[in-house]
């Protein structure tokens, strides 16, 4: 009989006659296919890793985790055990960077993008053999899923039944998650205790087949807006051909709340350069070499590539926080890969760190943007 479907089993030990002991069906693979199963045997010589590290700018450019030579391996991080599998295996054809290169990278940013994650509910999206073949969205958690992954329950406003969502709160969860398949990270706005009030407001710029330097010239528009009603806002590349800008805020607004406020951001900055961006919802009315002003991606359950993922493009771009001098033409998001991003992150640290700790009321902007309007 030829073998077709891979499920998971835990189990006790192997017998000397090469039966399970004590095995429990925990469920199907459908990331694994079943030329890849294989005996697993005792890993020998592997040191568990201490759980405590430098800083997070150390961290990006320290000793590599996974070995070069290591097809699979098994490790203990945070006290867990965590199993690599497939480390040979191409993410990026392209370039040739594999399964290894990509859990390398993220053991080396987790200091700075676990922050960034932490309590926040994630919706998967799974590359399990890599960025050129078929991809597939999870949200819901299996139950084969090892018990010290954080999952919560939480009701979905569209089909009003729960959905079981994970969390990376630490490295090992953070490493499990990429072993999966998860090139890149996409996390709620919100957090698990105010799943109602995001903490930061996002302007999101979308190119429509129009240059780089023109999302470059928008997103200078935006903190000119910004700095007169005298809000913060810390801008990123996303990895992609376009830009978002983080308005950290207290959580006590709504959804509604945000987006209504990223509407009226939209409105100014529009109002500047009208020749510059488009309006229609609709892509297909939408007019080519502008910019488009997405403020409806501010709404609950959706979520938006996190600071300092990866992201499944040739390439292998980083989403990669900027300072605002950076923020100039010839920027190009290219400029910030896997190759290059840890250097940069030990030099510059956690350039999102105001989006954390510098959250702001919205009211006196409010009032400053009233007069604006007259």
């Amino acid at each position: 009989m030829k073998p077709e479907l891979v499920c998971q089993v835990k189990y006790a030990n192997w017998t000397q006659d090469n039966r399970l002991r004590a095995p429990v069906f925990l469920g199907l693979r459908d990331d694994v296919g079943s030329r890849q199963v294989v005996r697993e045997e005792a890993v020998q010589g592997e040191a568990p890793l201490p759980d405590g590290r430098g800083s997070a700018a150390e961290d990006s450019v320290a000793e590599e985790l996974l070995a070069e030579s290591a097809k699979e391996t098994t490790l203990a991080i945070n006290g867990r055990t965590l199993k690599f599998t497939n480390l040979k295996k191409v993410y990026y054809p392209d370039e040739g960077y594999t399964k290894r290169d990509v859990l390398n990278y993220y053991d080396g940013v987790a200091g700075l993008i676990l922050p960034h994650l932490k309590d926040r509910p994630l919706s998967l999206k799974r590359y399990p053999n890599g960025i050129k073949e078929e991809f597939f969205f999870q949200k819901d958690t299996p139950e084969s899923y090892p018990d010290w992954l954080r999952t919560e329950s939480i009701d979905s406003d569209h089909t009003q039944k729960p959905i079981r969502y994970v969390f990376a709160e630490d490295r090992a969860s953070l490493l499990y998650l990429v072993n999966l398949g998860c090139i890149d990270h996409n996390p709620w706005m919100s957090r698990s205790e105010s799943l109602d009030h995001p903490d930061y407001v996002l302007i999101d710029l979308d190119p429509q087949e129009c240059p780089f330097d023109l999302i470059v010239d928008a997103a200078l528009l935006v903190k000119r807006v910004l700095d007169r009603v005298g809000l913060r806002g810390y801008p990123k590349t996303t990895g992609g051909d376009g830009m978002h800008v983080y308005i950290p805020i207290e959580p006590v607004y709504t959804y509604e709340e945000a987006r209504q406020f990223a509407d009226l951001i939209s409105r100014l900055v529009i109002h500047e350069k009208p020749e510059m961006f488009t309006t229609p919802r609709s892509v297909a009315k939408r007019q080519r070499n502008r910019v488009y002003f997405d403020y409806l991606q501010i709404a609950k359950s959706k979520t938006i590539a996190a600071p300092y993922v990866l992201r499944a493009y040739a390439g292998a771009p980083v989403a990669a926080p900027l300072e605002w001098s950076e923020v100039k033409r010839g920027l190009h998001p290219s400029q910030f890969n896997i190759t290059n991003a840890r250097e940069r992150f030990a030099e510059k640290g956690d350039l999102f760190e105001g989006v954390l700790k510098k959250p702001q009321r919205l009211e006196d902007a409010l009032e400053k943007m009233e007069k604006l309007f007259r």
